[in-house]
């Protein structure tokens, strides 16, 4: 290795050294920082062989898990992949750790004695773990049985058959792993943007609610025998489906548009009660906003009608 970072070349080369020395049989379980990006470039740009690939496992290991997106986290995770058991991949890091006590000694040492350091120290431990491996195997075994009676507890507790929670966790993940739709207009990169668009599906949504008060109620007077012009309530109970129509399906629009992410932070924010005054001030603009429109139209039609009507009078008095 000659650079720091993630380099993946460093991982392809080992990978293609490992498959030489194995049979073609064997299946390799891969835990690695950045696998998804490895697995994605391999398939891309054909940098492994088609059979290496089939016999290969991605995942990610335990401690950079969690720093991915959720996504990647449902399909990555070695605790929600098939096959990596209580596997952390945090094997270099386990060894880093042990030799950390040499770096003090080594960073004045020259570099053949920084190597002869390294060695021996390294076969003193690959010793050591070899005299003690039956206690360590006997103490993974130990808690992978009380992690199963745990795990079972727990699912016992629950009173669902096991296909049914592996029938919604294959949903769950056939959900939550869709590309989003593209939309131009969105920058997730700015949080001004996402901010306003997260205020603007909670005005939305209340708007939603208030339209559909709006329809209930006017079916109410229906129902009750409480209408006095059915022309006039046919008009209203009309716009007023329209409006909850068109208030819905935009609602839907911008929620599909949301990632994981985005769809957390929402839930947040319906608790903040400052933000539901906002909302709710938002929203009775808006409707008062429509209804200005309404009038206003209204008003056009009477004046047209009116205008025709006395164009049509003075038409017929000048003919006579």
């Amino acid at each position: 290795m000659t650079s720091a970072g993630e380099k993946q070349h460093y991982a392809l080369v080992l990978l293609k050294y490992l498959f030489a020395h194995l049979p073609t049989t064997t299946t390799v379980g891969l835990l690695y920082d950045i696998g998804c990006q490895l697995e994605h470039s391999c398939h891309k740009w054909k940098l492994l062989d088609e059979e290496i690939l089939s016999r290969l496992k991605f995942g990610i290991s335990v401690f950079h898990a969690y720093g991915h997106q959720w996504p990647c986290q449902i399909v990555y995770h070695p605790r929600k992949c098939v096959g990596f058991g209580l596997s952390d991949g945090e094997g270099c890091e386990w060894l880093w750790s042990s030799l950390k006590m040499l770096i003090p000694i080594l960073q004045v040492s020259g570099y053949h004695q920084r190597l002869f350091v390294l060695d021996n120290q390294i076969r003193h431990f690959d010793r050591k773990a070899f005299a003690a491996l039956g206690q360590w195997l006997n103490k993974k075994w130990t808690l992978c049985k009380s992690k199963k009676m745990l795990a079972l507890e727990s699912f016992h507790a629950l009173h669902i058959e096991m296909q049914t929670l592996q029938e919604e966790w294959a949903a769950q993940v056939h959900s939550q792993t869709q590309p989003l739709p593209h939309q131009p207009y969105l920058s997730w990169q700015s949080k001004t943007k996402g901010a306003k668009l997260l205020a603007h599906i909670l005005s939305l949504e209340k708007s939603v609610q208030d339209y559909q008060s709006c329809v209930d109620q006017l079916e109410m007077e229906l129902i009750n025998d409480q209408v006095n012009d059915i022309l006039d309530f046919d008009l209203q109970h009309t716009a007023a489906k329209s409006l909850l129509s068109k208030a819905t399906k935009a609602l839907q629009q911008k929620k599909s548009a949301l990632g994981v992410s985005a769809q957390t932070d929402l839930y947040l924010l319906r608790n903040n009660k400052w933000l539901q005054a906002q909302t709710n001030a938002q929203a009775l603009k808006i409707r008062i906003r429509e209804h200005l429109w309404q009038h206003k139209f209204e008003l056009e039609h009477l004046e047209g009608s009116s205008r025709n009507s006395a164009n049509g009078k003075q038409r017929m008095v000048f003919l006579i």
